[in-house]
């Protein structure tokens, strides 16, 4: 088993209502102000989530002023390499557990605001004919999962709380939508990954195997996230807020009209409205006043919570020998930057 862990709004116009801003109407979002790049390279992936949204909407685009050159990656570990790269701008959903190692790694990035807790919406799935009902019956099995991603995070922490070496299982390096390939073609036996394509193996004979609320009550706590380069964001800072501002419109939309929200995500993302919602619903998104609270993300110049879950799970990943090092608390403190947020939630 490899330990690689490289990786892995509404505008108001005057005419519209406070009330108007929560339903999440579309296309009323002014540019970005301010300086605005000719061109903004953006990472993501492509997942049930209100990102999609804002993507497909052309809400990103318009919001932060600039054109957005879109690049779709399988794991945070392509992002961090990416940032190093200096080949884009902002990482779009980046996973927690990559976002530590990056930090620990120095790169040059800040930590500028959160989509989600994910909880349930990244997990196990099992092959129904593999006849896997308990932990013990993963032995000589194979398991898929993107490394250097949340999911990989979560997978050896469920391997080691069950007592499991690396000669126990058989780990592979497997984006999502090679996994999918792999099932069905019966590669593997169970899979640890996100929607849409955990939700496409529960369709094709998989079965929900539920270890998060296990690993979370021990620490294995995962989120998505949202990076910016550094230099970048200290450039271009009306167009980072103007991008926030698209993500938060629509997260609103999601909130106020689901049915509509779920409908744009399934065909963003290649699955039905019903399953798009299903997996929406699975997601506890984290709203921008809840990520300004000390309980997550904090204020302007005082990192909340969340810097501590990083910390973990970077000592997490140097115990896995999957980074050399982790630096202090302070290194992750430092390293969220929620100045962009605290602006966006102004309007």
């Amino acid at each position: 088993m490899s330990n690689a862990f490289d990786r892995r709004i509404f505008m108001k116009t005057a005419a519209i209502s406070g009330a108007a801003l929560a339903a999440g109407l579309p296309g009323r979002a002014p540019r970005a102000a301010g300086k605005a790049p000719d061109k903004i390279n953006i990472a993501f992936f492509v997942e049930t989530k209100p990102t999609m949204i804002a993507k497909g909407e052309g809400w990103f685009e318009k919001m932060a002023g600039g054109k957005l050159n879109w690049s779709e990656v399988g794991s945070g570990a392509e992002i961090n390499t990416a940032i190093a790269a200096k080949s884009i701008d902002i990482g779009l959903g980046i996973g927690s557990s990559p976002t530590a190692a990056g930090i620990s790694q120095n790169l040059p990035y800040q930590l500028i605001g959160m989509l989600d807790n994910i909880g349930p919406a990244e997990d196990m799935v099992v092959r129904k004919a593999a006849n896997i009902k308990a932990p013990a019956d993963f032995k000589g099995k194979k398991v898929a999962t993107p490394f250097g991603s949340t999911s990989h995070f979560r997978l050896l922490g469920f391997l080691k709380t069950n007592g499991f070496t690396e000669k126990d299982v058989t780990v592979l390096d497997l984006k999502p939508d090679a996994e999918v390939a792999a099932w069905t073609r019966g590669d593997i036996d169970a899979a640890y990954v996100w929607s849409p394509a955990k939700s496409k193996m529960l369709e094709a004979g998989g079965a929900a195997f539920p270890t998060s609320k296990a690993l979370d009550a021990k620490g294995y706590v995962i989120a998505d996230l949202i990076v910016c380069r550094t230099e970048f964001g200290a450039e271009y800072p009306d167009a980072v807020v103007g991008f926030l501002k698209a993500y938060a419109q629509a997260l609103g939309m999601w909130k106020a009209k689901p049915a509509e929200a779920a409908a744009i995500v399934g065909k963003q993302a290649g699955v039905s409205a019903e399953v798009a919602k299903r997996d929406l619903e699975e997601y506890d998104f984290v709203p921008f006043d809840k990520q300004l609270s000390a309980d997550w993300l904090g204020t302007p110049g005082k990192a909340g919570k969340f810097a501590a879950v990083l910390k973990s799970t970077a000592d997490f990943l140097v115990a896995q020998k999957s980074i050399r090092s982790a630096p202090q608390l302070e290194a992750f403190q430092k390293a969220i930057n929620t100045t962009f947020l605290a602006q966006a939630a102004k309007t």
